[in-house]
This record gives structure tokens, sequence and C-alpha cells, in this order.
């Protein structure tokens, strides 16, 4: 078995694999979870992607016989990329790329990683990735709105009502409409700009807050999917190329 850990800015999650077969995923995973999975599955490989350093609370869990890769831009991966900075690059967003390529093999595609951040992602059809944009996630302009103003209150995405009305009738329903609306087409634009450069296109959501936002998004041409295990898949598929 192959255990998948991806440490992000909010909280940690793990996804066990078979070879290629998912068959589970932990969807927080802290010291007690990983000791009880540890314990319970025999565990040969284990892959590590971070942005934070609780990632090495964890990785010192792992007992010394179990392989351990941590992701790193110095990694051999199945994907070129173009990334002039390649070393600043999130390894999150590697691996989404990468997951992309086995589930798209020869389209373009765009990749939004809607989490704490959105990540904009671009690979195309011969597997070379360009890079992309990095933006504020739908949490943090709920939070900013209230963290850089003296009224506004805190809102978030269960304060946005379906089917209403595009204009606000109260400052709530306003920055309900603002912040989710507003967001909505900034993703629209970023697809017509890659549509208009790249042409046909294939867009993969992912992240925390991907089931909310995709559906939303109504783009001219492009096919838009919803792959929530999307950057497990990556990270398993970038274990298995690095078999040692």
């Amino acid at each position: 078995m192959n255990l998948a850990i991806d440490v992000g800015n909010t909280l940690a999650k793990a996804a066990l694999f078979e070879q290629n077969t998912l068959k589970k995923q932990i969807e927080r995973l802290d010291e007690q979870a990983l000791e009880y999975l540890l314990a319970q599955e025999k565990i040969e490989k284990v892959i590590i992607s971070s942005v934070n350093p609780y990632s090495e609370t964890l990785a010192n869990l792992i007992p010394a016989d179990i392989d351990v890769i941590k992701l790193s831009y110095l990694l051999p991966l199945p994907i070129e990329h173009l990334y002039q900075t390649p070393q600043t690059l999130g390894m999150d967003r590697v691996a989404v790329a990468v997951g992309a390529t086995i589930l798209y093999p020869s389209a373009n595609r765009l990749i939004i990683d809607a989490g704490t951040c959105v990540t904009y992602d671009f690979i195309d059809a011969q597997n070379i990735y360009h890079g992309g944009s990095i933006s504020l996630g739908l949490q943090m302009r709920f939070r900013a709105l209230h963290e850089f103003t003296a009224k506004l209150p805190l809102l978030s995405q269960a304060d946005y009502a379906e089917g209403r009305s595009f204009i606000g009738n109260s400052t709530q329903t306003s920055m309900a409409s603002g912040v989710v609306n507003g967001f909505v087409k900034e993703i629209e634009g970023f697809i017509e700009l890659y549509e208009e450069k790249f042409g046909d296109l294939q867009v993969i959501f992912c992240g925390g807050d991907a089931a909310f936002l995709s559906p939303k998004v109504k783009p001219k041409k492009a096919k838009v999917e919803h792959q929530k295990d999307l950057l497990f898949i990556g990270l398993n598929t970038i274990l298995l190329y690095n078999q040692f």
C-alpha cells in the first residue's frame, strides 16, 4: 500500500492507494490518525507534499522501515515544466498538474484548486506545465472584507443563497453577492484568457471549495469537471514514477 499525505495551509489529509487504485481517504490527518493508520494498514511507501511545517511532525511518526519521499522541485516528475523559479513552486500545484495528465491525457488542461488560496495551473497537450496564477480563496475574501473594515461582518459561503438575485438588498446579501459572483466571474475570465491563447480547454476543479464553486462557473466553450481526488492521484503517480 502507498500512502499520500498532503499538508496544506489549513489542514492535513491523506489517501491510501494499492498501486493506482485509491482505497481510502482521511479528510483530517493528525498524529493520532496517522499512528492508527500505520498500525492498521501495511504501508510500504509514503509521499508527503507540504506547504506547512506540520509535515515534519507527521514524518517523524513514520517508522524507519517505510520508504518516504518528500515532494520537492528536485524530484523527477512525469511532466516537463517552464517555471522559472521551481524552488518556489508549491508542491500541491505540481501534484494536481500531474494528476490532470493521468485523468485527461492529450488535452490542454486548466486546473483550478480552490482552497485557502485559489491557484490556476495550466498544462498543455504535450504535458508541459506552464505555470499559472495565485489569488485569494473564498474564505480569505470574506475575511478581508471583515478584517479591513470597521463594520462589515464576517460571512462565509453559507451566507450565499442559491438562486438569489445578484443585486444584494442588504449589507449581508451585497457582500455575499460581491464575493461569490465576483469570484465566479474571475474564474470565467481566466478560462477565457486560456481559451484565447490555447484553444480547446479542459477545466478541472479541485480543493475544498470546488464543489461549491464549480457548478456556478459557466464558460462559453470549455468543459468543466470537479475531481476531488486530483491531488492524491498526482501524488501517487509521482510516487510510482520514483519507485526505489
